[in-house]
């Protein structure tokens, strides 16, 4: 598997500094080291119907100049076109709130009335 460096347009990095060991992370982005990524390419003359996406490999860091590192499968070409997508393991970023109790503080700082129809949540106990 190749390592290589997908550019999106408008995707930011800084560096950040953390015990002497500088580090480059993505601004106003959900896309974290280990996502995996995934392309789609437009079918036909219509830019609106796209391709089942293909899985292409895992990001592995990102550079200052706004490149995404990604550690590619074999074979694996990304085109010019491509729509590029990101998906999270589980193992990492699950979705539900695990524990036996939740402690939630609901606030509104409007001067205006609101009223709150319904608020759930669900619970998964985290050590049973």
């Amino acid at each position: 598997m190749p390592n290589i460096e997908i550019q999106i347009d408008t995707f930011q990095t800084t560096s950040v500094t953390t015990n002497g060991q500088t580090n480059i992370v993505p601004v106003n982005s959900t896309v974290q080291v280990g996502d995996t990524i995934y392309y789609s390419t437009p079918v036909g003359l219509s830019s609106i119907a796209m391709s089942d996406p293909i899985k292409s490999g895992v990001v592995t860091g990102f550079t200052i100049s706004g490149y995404i590192k990604a550690y590619v499968d074999d074979g694996i070409f990304i085109p010019d076109n491509a729509f590029i997508l990101f998906s999270k393991p589980i193992q990492i970023n699950e979705s539900s709130v695990k524990g036996y109790y939740a402690d939630v503080t609901l606030e509104n700082s409007s001067n205006k009335k609101a009223e709150l129809f319904a608020l759930s949540s669900e619970i998964v106990p985290s050590s049973k």
